[in-house]
C-alpha cells in the first residue's frame, strides 16, 4: 500500500476501502505498523481516520444468537416443568414454531488514541441497559428512559430531554458524535439542519455535529425514520454497512439490521436513490409508496409497491402486518420490548396479519397474536417460549 494514495480519502473513502476496515475490524502488527506511521506523517487526515474506524466499528453486529444446543435444552426443560400462559380464541390454523432470537443489548465502542496513536481501544462491551451517545470529544453520557428526544442546535449545543450536555459552538472540526439504543428502548433526534430522526430499539447512529461539508451524511446500524430538511445545495446521505441512500429532502424509513438478511427502504414522500454501498454503484430510484430490498445473501437490488403504514407505524406506536412471516413478528417484538422469544421449527411458512398496540406489554400483545391462533406461550426465567 501507497500512503499518498489515501491523502484525498474522505471519511467515506476510507469506510469503503478494504484494506482500511480489514485494518479496524481485525488489526495485525503489519497493519497497526502501516496505519500508525501514516497518522504520523499525515496528522491532518487523524480526524477522517477516527471518525471512518468509529463507524466500522459501530456498523458491526450488536446482537448474539441463541446456540442451537441452548435452544434445545430450554425446548426440553419448557415441555417438561412449564405452565403455560392461557391464551383463547384459538382458531382452527395451527402455527409451528420457528425461529430463535435472543435479543442481547448492543456494546459500546469507542477509540481511544495515545500519543502513540494506537487505536482502536474497545473500553466497554456487553449487554447495554442504557441509551448511550458518544460525543465527539470522546465523553459519554447515559440515559435510560424509555423514549429520548435529542437535539443538536445550529448554534452547537446538544441537548438530551431539555438537559443541555454538550456545546459545539467552537468546534472546528467534523468529528462524529454516536447514539446507541439498546432493545427496549427509542430516541427522537434533530439534526443541526432540522433534519428530524426516530431512532428504533437496537440501532446506532453516527453524525458529525455540524454539517460543514457540502453534503450531510449520517451512519446508521439498525432502524431508523428520516424526515429530511429539504437543501438542494447540499443532499442528505443515509450510509449503512451495505446500502448508501441520497436524498434532498423527504421522508423514508430504514431498516438495516445486522443480524437480518435484507437491508430495506421504504419511501414515504419526495423521491430517494439507493444502491449497494461501493463505489461506482448502480442505484435504483424510488417514489413514493416504494420498497427497495438489498437482499445480502444474493447481493441483489429490487424494488415493490408496498403500503407505507407497515413499515413507518413503529413511529405512532404500533406495528401492522400483512401477510408476513410469524417469525418477523415475533423477531420485531424481541427487538422493541427486548425480551428473548424463542420459537418451534416451522412456524416460518405461516403468515400474520393484524395491528399490534406497542403501549401494551408484552404478554398482552403475545395475547392479541393468539387471539387467532392455536399457539401456546411458555415463560421461563424471562424467556418466552412459543409453541403450537
Amino acid at each position: 500500500m501507497e500512503k499518498r494514495q489515501y491523502l484525498k480519502y474522505t471519511t467515506e473513502d476510507f469506510i469503503l476501502d478494504r484494506e482500511f476496515s480489514g485494518w479496524v475490524i481485525n488489526p495485525d502488527k503489519e497493519s497497526d505498523q502501516f496505519w500508525n506511521s501514516f497518522i504520523q506523517e499525515y496528522p491532518e487526515k487523524g480526524d477522517l481516520v477516527r471518525n471512518a474506524a468509529l463507524i466500522i466499528k459501530s456498523l458491526q453486529p450488536i446482537t448474539q444468537e441463541v446456540p442451537q444446543q441452548r435452544i434445545n435444552a430450554i425446548f426440553q426443560k419448557i415441555s417438561q416443568s412449564s405452565k403455560s400462559i392461557t391464551l383463547n380464541y384459538y382458531s382452527q390454523l395451527k402455527y409451528v414454531a420457528g425461529i430463535a432470537l435472543l435479543i442481547a443489548a448492543g456494546s459500546l465502542i469507542w477509540l481511544s488514541v495515545q500519543n502513540n496513536h494506537q487505536f482502536p481501544v474497545e473500553v466497554a462491551s456487553g449487554p447495554m441497559l442504557k441509551g448511550k451517545i458518544i460525543l465527539s470529544n470522546g465523553a459519554t453520557r447515559e440515559f435510560d428512559t424509555e423514549q429520548t428526544t435529542l437535539k443538536q442546535t445550529a448554534s452547537g449545543s446538544l441537548t438530551l430531554n431539555d438537559d443541555t450536555i454538550a456545546d459545539h459552538s467552537k468546534n472546528t472540526t467534523t468529528a462524529m458524535n454516536q447514539i446507541i439504543i439498546p432493545y427496549g428502548k427509542r430516541s427522537e433526534i434533530t439534526l443541526a439542519d432540522g433534519t428530524h430522526i426516530w431512532l428504533n430499539s437496537g440501532s446506532q447512529l453516527s453524525y458529525p455535529s455540524e454539517f460543514k461539508t457540502d453534503s450531510r451524511e449520517v451512519f446508521l446500524s439498525g432502524e431508523a425514520f428520516f424526515d429530511v430538511m429539504a437543501n438542494p445545495h447540499k443532499p442528505f446521505f443515509v450510509i449503512t454497512r451495505d446500502v448508501k441512500i441520497k436524498v434532498l429532502g423527504t421522508s423514508f424509513n430504514v431498516s438495516s439490521y445486522n443480524e437480518d438478511n435484507t437491508t430495506q427502504t421504504v419511501l414515504v414522500k419526495g423521491k430517494v436513490s439507493a444502491g449497494k454501498n461501493k463505489l461506482f454503484a448502480k442505484t435504483i430510484d424510488l417514489t413514493p409508496g416504494e420498497r427497495m430490498i438489498f437482499d445480502k445473501i444474493n447481493d441483489q437490488l429490487s424494488k415493490e409497491h408496498v403500503n407505507v403504514e407497515l413499515y413507518a407505524s413503529w413511529v405512532k406506536g404500533y406495528l401492522v402486518f400483512d401477510n408476513v412471516p410469524i417469525t418477523e413478528v415475533y423477531k420485531k417484538l424481541g427487538r422493541y420490548y427486548n425480551q428473548t422469544i424463542l420459537t418451534e421449527d416451522g412456524l416460518e411458512i405461516i403468515t400474520f396479519s393484524g395491528k399490534l398496540d406497542l403501549k401494551d406489554n408484552i404478554k398482552d400483545v403475545l395475547d392479541n397474536i393468539s387471539f387467532a391462533s392455536p399457539v401456546k406461550v411458555f415463560e421461563k426465567n424471562g424467556t418466552f417460549i412459543i409453541k403450537i
